[in-house]
């Protein structure tokens, strides 16, 4: 008996950094949306907990998000010990939520399995105790997320759009990102916030495009300075429509054409070899990721 779920990554198209929080969390103001580049996790029911990785920079332990998902309903229902086998295909540490939707498809998947009975509302709040973007992450499609990223609010789906995504050989923590920011990289963009969600409302994906924001970029140029070369190297090379995505090193570009999408791809691999091809994720789509 077990399930495979597919567990689909994430860009932000808006990502505003607010302030610090009284827990130590910064507060965030993002519009996060689903990308069709994905893992694959297997579940299946077994005499002893483990998870296995095809990935070297995967922890193959509880300290793997998958894991922790899987202890905690374990924690919290009758639910056996497991086995989990994830295919990775979203970069690692990168910016894209790989780890967080390992996560989210394990308790999707273990959800399906063992016939827990949990409501979407009722997995996404188990969720937020794992991680700030595996709530997101099991809802999926285009969404408002606040708070420390657990508050999510869906959106009207944005229109298919192409994504362009340039993975870094390296990785960069996203707490020392966070543990970057300092007051002079704060300047709340709330017009710009809601000129994107209307946006996205309106399906005006020329707007979405054009208008992409990321107040993590500077923060994360610091700690590792070759992004900034990167996005640079994009930039001088005539690729449009570049940001960072999460807290880095992915770089993305995202168009509202398949031939402005396939004209910027040749050159992206003109200048880097990890380059993929993708596109933006509904919520119809996320809601069919679990194959018995």
């Amino acid at each position: 008996m077990h399930v495979v779920v597919k567990a689909y990554g994430k860009i932000n198209i808006f990502l505003d950094c607010i302030g610090k929080r009284e827990d130590g969390y910064h507060e965030v103001s993002m519009i996060m949306q689903s990308v069709r580049l994905h893992d694959l996790v297997e579940i299946s029911e077994a005499e002893t907990n483990s998870v296995f990785t095809d990935s070297m920079y995967v922890p193959n332990n509880r300290n793997n998000l998958a894991m922790r998902a899987a202890l905690l309903l374990q924690e919290q229902f009758d639910m056996p010990s497991v086995a989990i086998r994830i295919k990775k295909n979203i970069p690692v540490s990168a910016g894209m939520a790989g780890g967080s939707s390992d996560a989210a498809a394990v308790f999707v998947g273990c959800n399906a399995l063992f016939d827990l009975g949990l409501s979407e509302k009722e997995l996404m709040r188990l969720a937020a105790n794992i991680g700030s973007d595996v709530p997101f992450c099991i809802k999926g499609g285009t969404a408002i997320a606040e708070g420390r990223g657990e508050k999510i609010r869906p959106l009207t789906d944005l229109p298919k759009m192409h994504v362009l995504l340039a993975r870094a050989d390296y990785g960069v923590s996203t707490a020392a990102v966070y543990k970057e920011i300092k007051p002079a990289d704060l300047h709340p963009q709330k017009a710009l916030f809601s000129q994107l969600c209307d946006a996205v409302h309106h399906g005006d994906t020329v707007f979405v495009e054009n208008h992409l924001y990321n107040a993590l970029e500077e923060p994360s140029f610091r700690v590792d300075p070759r992004t900034k070369k990167r996005k640079q190297i994009l930039l001088d090379g005539g690729v449009q429509h570049v940001l960072m995505s999460g807290s880095g090193p992915t770089l993305f570009a995202l168009y509202a054409t398949e031939h402005d999408a396939w004209q910027n791809y040749k050159k992206i691999r003109a200048l880097f070899s990890n380059v993929y091809l993708t596109s933006t994720c509904s919520s119809d789509l996320i809601k069919d990721r679990v194959i018995f």
